[in-house]
């Protein structure tokens, strides 16, 4: 039986300053909505800018209340675009435009995120700088995975799919949670990448491969030795050359404390992927 999401939730954060025209997550939350028939969440990402302190507290608060008048314009112009596409689409959707200082609407993002199924966001920095705070956000306190769409877009309806794996738990996630993309897709493929790690002490490619077959998706193996020890290039140029259009992996961070920062490889990719990243954590 092929699992089906039900619940997609979209961010929405500006790119540009007045551009009238839907993100590639916009576009790409849609089209994956639209194939799957569910339901959708739009929150956009855009807080509430407050006045430091000052002597000059008059200024200071016009400064303020100038800016935020900007923030809710960019809200209600991103919000408008969506509601368009979504309409087209013949989506059931709210969507959902918090004016919240960044404290509250980090909480309001994270209890969207934790009850739907998988998380929309684009890749390229968003015209306030909250983008990567978001993902972060939705790749370490969701439980939920998470699709970030390049600027260049990509395929809702993914046909090849490339999986990188390594035997760890995050990858072993991931791969559970590309259940509904890899079920639908025509080429799937599992991905070591040699250099960086003992592959020898890591769970066998044979392992994924019997577990995706048990649910119906046929696969086969890559090795792989990391160019010049980047893993990231070596799976950006396999991606190239293979005319993938998905990279399922495992999002990793230099340390198990909350203030960590993304692992090497996760954030090369967040920075540079030809394909959308569908990550777990």
């Amino acid at each position: 039986m092929t699992y089906q999401l039900k619940n997609i939730l979209i961010g929405l954060l500006p790119l540009d300053e007045g551009c009238s025209s839907n993100t590639a997550a916009v576009l790409f939350g849609v089209g994956l909505a639209r194939r799957f028939k569910a339901d959708v969440t739009f929150q956009t990402f855009v807080p509430r800018a407050s006045a430091p302190y000052s002597a000059l507290g008059g200024f200071a608060a016009g400064l303020s209340n100038r800016e935020n008048k900007r923030r809710r314009e960019l809200v209600g112009a991103v919000g408008t675009t969506a509601r368009a596409a979504a309409g087209e689409a013949g989506l059931t959707f709210v969507v959902d435009e918090p004016d919240l200082d960044l404290d509250e609407l980090t909480e309001r993002f994270n209890q969207h995120t934790r009850l739907n199924d998988i998380t929309v966001l684009d890749a390229g920095d968003d015209l306030l700088g909250n983008n990567r705070h978001a993902i972060e956000e939705a790749l370490f306190n969701s439980g939920r995975p998470v699709i970030v769409v390049p600027k260049s877009g990509g395929n809702p309806e993914p046909q090849r799919i490339a999986i990188a794996w390594d035997g760890s738990a995050r990858s072993a996630r991931a791969l559970g949670d590309a259940l509904p993309l890899l079920q639908n897709a025509r080429q799937v493929t599992i991905i070591m990448i040699g250099g960086e790690k003992d592959l020898s002490r890591i769970a066998s490619a044979n392992g994924p491969t019997t577990y995706l077959d048990r649910h119906g998706v046929k696969s086969e193996k890559v090795t792989l030795e990391a160019v010049g020890g980047d893993v990231a290039e070596t799976l950006r140029e396999y991606v190239r050359g293979s005319d993938a259009e998905l990279i399922v992996m495992g999002a990793y961070v230099h340390s198990r404390f909350r203030q960590a920062v993304l692992g090497g490889v996760t954030h090369s990719l967040l920075e540079d992927s030809p394909v959308p990243l569908l990550l777990a954590h």
